[in-house]
């Protein structure tokens, strides 16, 4: 027991150090950290916990949890801040990590426990998803917890009644964080694992209703808040358009079927290469074929299901995150202690070599190509391309040696992937803001319109909302020619906000004024404009 206290404090400090340095360095990055950031703002400008708004708009697009997090972690870090609303991905992360111990840790013990967690928290998907606003990281942590609470109770012994309990908890959390798929993710991979281990009749036993009753305690009173409000039009935004109108006849993230077959290996990188390798591993006992049963189940199912969805985005499948550091973390133990077999070996040499490759050339590819185009963070830009050529070359170095020395090549990419990482997150992607942040426009735009002065826009994505969080108010969004031309015509000056898009437009109204703000933000440029 000492020894499993130890290895999560150094759990929880290594992954709150990868999660948390620099963590509010990085402005809010279109195109939904600033939507979920001026949600906050708005919900702790009004002082409410019900209802969250953009720009005065009934935002009912995502269930109330994460907007419950930011609000607190506000609250602790003296108000609405980068860093306190990203703490609640940041704190998430590194409760995965510790869930992600404790599922492993009775079917395969320690050292795979904790080979699975470095391989989770150096997951691509995983790194970013605790350093960004989103609810597919909570949506990933409830699921693991769902899955840690019921595979106890139907491979370890845990009393059904806590089992459960502890599972409807994690599925109220799950509904609040991100409505019906918060619960249908965690649904999919349990109820298949029992049918494939013909345990399905432990499904339906009375101490499910225990289940039950938690997730209705958790997950029913703010949705009877909102009905009570008298909010049904938000309920049927969250429930039905975000939901069964976007899985069957969405408006938007479009993709073809084998859309998820692409992403996967590239979101959950670089450890989704090894995955194949862990198909059947040998010298596994009953608890750890147990394990990867479940394992694979756990990438499956879920992706099959939003495989069936016509809207797809890659962050849908970070739940499954979990689930490849468990497959992929018995290969690395295999390997490590000589019983992986001279061909899986090999495999896992040529995919470490060609990652090695692959940044050696990623390195080039940034000093040619990538930097000339990005001067103010060419600094930032050639140490990290030269991080990833030396990195590469390490890794590669580390292959040579892989027969006569086991722990060369795995420590190498472990290591490269952590300083890369850690690299990014103090320099890079603060650098970045330069080119991806509304903040530098917004703060000249501040300059030349007072707080109490008409600021509007014209026909910008309904939820567009870097310009309100960095001003700090709320802009009207013109929507018609008509509605354009009037307020144009007002007899005091006003500001207009528009984006390249909408330029051409617009100029059927503003004639050929030269803008008196212009600035690119990403791959946009916006322009401020004004009537006197």
């Amino acid at each position: 027991m000492p020894s499993i206290r130890r290895d999560l404090l150094v759990i929880v400090l290594a992954t709150a150090t990868l999660f948390g340095i620099a963590l509010g360095a990085r402005d809010l990055w279109n195109p939904n950290e600033p939507v979920y950031g001026q949600a906050v703002a708005e919900m702790a400008a009004r002082g409410d916990w019900l209802l969250p708004t953009v720009n005065g708009n009934d935002f009912g697009e995502k269930p109330i949890l994460y907007f419950w997090l930011a609000r607190l972690s506000s609250r602790a870090l003296g108000g609405v801040s980068e860093l306190a609303l990203r703490a609640p991905s940041a704190l998430a992360g590194v409760t995965g990590a510790v869930l992600l111990y404790l599922l492993v840790l009775p079917y395969a013990g320690r050292t795979r426990s904790n080979l699975a967690v470095a391989l989770y928290a150096t997951t691509v998907m995983i790194f970013w998803g605790s350093r960004t606003i989103q609810m597919d990281i909570l949506v990933m942590v409830t699921t693991l917890g769902i899955v840690l609470a019921v595979t106890r109770v139907l491979d370890h012994g845990l009393s059904p009644s806590a089992g459960w309990t502890l599972a409807g908890v994690a599925a109220g959390l799950g509904f609040l964080s991100k409505a019906l798929v918060g619960v249908i993710v965690p649904a999919v991979v349990i109820v298949v694992y029992a049918v494939v281990t013909r345990r399905w009749r432990r499904l339906v036993t009375p101490a499910v209703l225990l289940g039950v009753a938690a997730f209705v305690a958790v997950g029913a009173p703010w949705v009877l808040w909102l009905a009570a409000a008298g909010k049904t039009d938000f309920l049927v935004e969250l429930f039905y358009r975000q939901h069964f109108a976007r899985f069957i006849d969405p408006w938007d993230h479009v993709r073809p079927w084998w859309y998820f077959l692409k992403y996967f290996w590239i979101d959950m990188a670089p450890w989704s290469w090894f995955v194949p390798v862990a198909v059947a591993l040998p010298a596994r006992n009953d608890d750890e074929r147990r394990l990867d049963l479940l394992a694979w189940l756990w990438i499956l199912g879920p992706i099959l299901f939003f495989t069936l969805s016509a809207s797809k985005r890659s962050a849908y499948i970070l739940p499954v995150a979990p689930a490849v550091a468990v497959l992929v973390s018995g290969v690395a133990e295999r390997l490590v202690d000589g019983r992986l077999g001279p061909r899986r070996s090999s495999v896992c040499a040529a995919l470490a070599g060609l990652f090695g490759l692959a940044t050696i050339g990623a390195g080039v590819a940034l000093l040619l190509e990538v930097i000339p185009a990005y001067p103010d963070a060419a600094t930032e830009g050639r140490a990290v391309a030269l991080l990833l050529v030396a990195g590469g070359a390490s890794v590669l170095v580390g292959v040579t040696f892989l027969r006569r020395m086991r722990l060369a090549a795995p420590t190498a990419l472990l290591s490269l992937v952590v300083v890369l990482y850690l690299f990014a997150s103090v320099s890079v992607l603060p650098a970045a803001n330069a080119y991806k942040s509304a903040r530098p426009f917004c703060d000249r735009v501040a300059s030349v319109v007072a707080p109490g002065e008409p600021l509007a826009s014209y026909r910008f994505w309904s939820w567009r909302a870097s310009y309100p969080f960095y001003l700090r108010r709320q802009i009207p969004n013109l929507q018609t020619p008509e509605e354009l031309r009037d307020y144009w015509r007002r007899d005091e000056q006003v500001f207009l906000i528009l984006q390249d898009a909408q330029l051409d437009a617009a100029r059927a109204v503003l004639g050929d004024l030269d803008p008196w703000v212009q600035a690119g933000i990403g791959s946009r440029t916006a322009y401020l404009f004004s009537n006197r």
